[in-house]
């Protein structure tokens, strides 16, 4: 019998709610023998206001580099999801992508083999959302796949 999920995807951001979303993901890889890839989607005005943005590195040897504060936004997220999966034993591929991070998710679903996607949310009510708008619900609204949103604990 086929497994129910086979490629999971877990869209991360750095925020706690996408990483109890990640939690989410890796609990059900286990489950059911999944894999599971993550997307760091970075807005448009951030990575320009980062990208230019570098700040000073010392390497253990000594040595000095320089990285933009974007890098250091991704390897600290890359890290972060790295260390998340190692717990749960699953080790995850992590990619990133510059664009509306809906749009970003919906290209990565239909170009991965996605099966399942897995967000976060930040449990904002009707009037947030309207003016604010939100990720998950627009992932929910464009997928071809089934969408898990996890939302905040009560």
């Amino acid at each position: 019998m086929k497994s129910m999920f086979t490629h999971i995807l877990a869209g991360v951001d750095g925020s706690k709610e996408s990483f109890r979303a990640l939690g989410y993901a890796l609990s059900l890889a286990g489950r059911y023998n999944a894999t599971v890839d993550t997307l760091y989607s970075i807005p448009p005005r951030v990575y320009a206001e980062l990208a230019e943005r570098e700040i000073k590195i010392e390497e253990p040897s000594g040595d000095v580099k320089f990285i933009s504060m974007l890098q250091q936004e991704e390897n600290h997220i890359r890290s972060l999801v790295n260390e998340h999966a190692s717990k749960q034993g699953v080790t995850v591929g992590f990619h990133t992508r510059v664009g509306d991070p809906v749009d970003a998710i919906i290209e990565f679903i239909s170009t991965a083999g996605i099966d399942l996607v897995v967000v976060g949310s930040a449990g904002k009510g009707m009037a947030d959302r309207l003016i604010l708008g939100s990720i998950s619900t627009g992932v929910v609204h464009k997928s071809p796949v089934p969408v898990l949103v996890v939302k905040p604990e009560s």
